[in-house]
């Protein structure tokens, strides 16, 4: 019978915790964590743009800025975002509206486990995708309508 070595055990427990804090590091970089968010949602550094996603009973919003914060304009341009909660997808395509934001409406729930990707054309530049875990960042009830 072979013997466990218990000090085996923590080192490979501490690399794990290391390896996953790395993880985590990073993904609050690629998350653009320390942005404002004007409307009250999460940021995301998406390319040359910053992206902010407010969601919530049934309604999804992602507003447009350029790392300066000034504000892009979406006309012409299209997207969708994919809302994963408890193993099933639900795809919502979100429009441009005049401004510098995407908006779409469907059936979907927010819950802790939620993530949505979300998928931005702007036209005449690349697709810009970002991942973003709301309910942990954002308000469930949409911003004001107004555009910024």
């Amino acid at each position: 019978m072979r013997q466990r070595c218990p000090a085996a055990w923590l080192l490979a427990a501490v690399l794990c915790a290391a390896v996953s804090n790395l993880g985590a590091v990073h993904a609050d970089e690629a998350n653009g964590s320390g942005l404002s968010a004007p409307h009250g949602g999460q940021m995301c550094t998406a390319g040359s743009y910053h992206l902010e996603l407010v969601a919530g009973k049934g309604e999804i919003r992602v507003y447009v800025t350029d790392r300066s914060g000034r504000p892009i304009e979406t006309a012409g341009g299209r997207g969708k975002a994919v809302v994963h909660t408890d193993g099933k997808g639900v795809t919502i395509p979100i429009q441009p509206v005049p401004g510098n934001l995407f908006e779409g409406k469907g059936r979907f729930r927010l819950k802790r486990s939620s993530v949505i990707f979300v998928t931005v054309h702007l036209r005449g530049a690349k697709p810009q995708k970002c991942v973003f875990r709301p309910v942990e960042t954002t308000p469930i009830e949409p911003a004001a309508p107004g555009r910024t």
